[in-house]
């Protein structure tokens, strides 16, 4: 935010205390101003459809649980308002529920050292306020499905005999066909070919040509 606009901030915490705390946090802040708090879900429902631009929430709610109302300020607002989770709940589970249902940040309550000011201000600016355990939790995810993917990406890449099976099956042989030019049995030419099928997501040879002819796998 440039200039003298202030971004405006929501927050949803049933703690009296500790939502006095974020509410100081924010007005002595030079570029925050408070424009609402909530106790509950409900109340939090209510200031939906005000133009905040960041919302600083708690999870454990007394109606219900923060995560919802992530997922329905998601739904409503689309990507526009910021949302900074701060709750005492720390478990991976719980975090990465947060995180993918759509929180831009996530905090352990810690009030002695907590400046949530900055953290409010460095989530309205791109930056994703996570607190040390949180962010091992995600970096681990994060890992996991490069991961997963770099699997995914190998087991659906065609060998190159199966690749010069296909070829051969383009050329309209059979099965029969291919194994003797290739020197194979005709059940191994038959697995080779289940294979190809649940590479490229198909299930008959048509479909085979199709989707190897769009993807590039084969030319004409």
């Amino acid at each position: 935010m440039g200039g003298d606009v202030q971004a405006k901030v929501v927050i949803v915490e049933d703690d009296p205390r500790i939502a006095a705390h974020v509410a100081h946090g924010v007005t002595e802040h030079g570029g925050l101003s408070l424009l609402g708090t909530a106790g509950s879900l409900a109340e939090a429902r209510a200031l939906l459809g005000q133009d905040a631009d960041l919302f600083i929430l708690d999870l454990g709610l007394p109606d219900g649980n923060g995560i919802d109302l992530i997922a329905e300020i998601r739904t409503k607002r689309g990507a526009g308002p910021k949302i900074l989770v701060l709750s005492v709940l720390g478990d991976q589970t719980t975090v990465l529920a947060a995180v993918l249902a759509g929180a831009d940040g996530y905090l352990l309550k810690d009030l002695d050292s907590l400046d949530i000011g900055q953290q409010a201000a460095a989530a309205l600016s791109g930056g994703a306020p996570l607190s040390p355990s949180i962010a091992a939790y995600v970096l681990r995810y994060l890992r996991g499905q490069q991961e997963q993917q770099k699997q995914q990406d190998e087991d659906s890449e065609l060998s190159p005999r199966e690749y010069e099976l296909l070829q051969l099956l383009a050329r309209g042989q059979s099965n029969r066909q291919a194994a003797e030019a290739l020197s194979l049995s005709p059940h191994t030419v038959g697995d080779h070919v289940k294979s190809i099928y649940r590479k490229l997501g198909v299930s008959s040879r048509g479909e085979a040509m199709v989707r190897a002819f769009r993807s590039g796998l084969l030319r004409p």
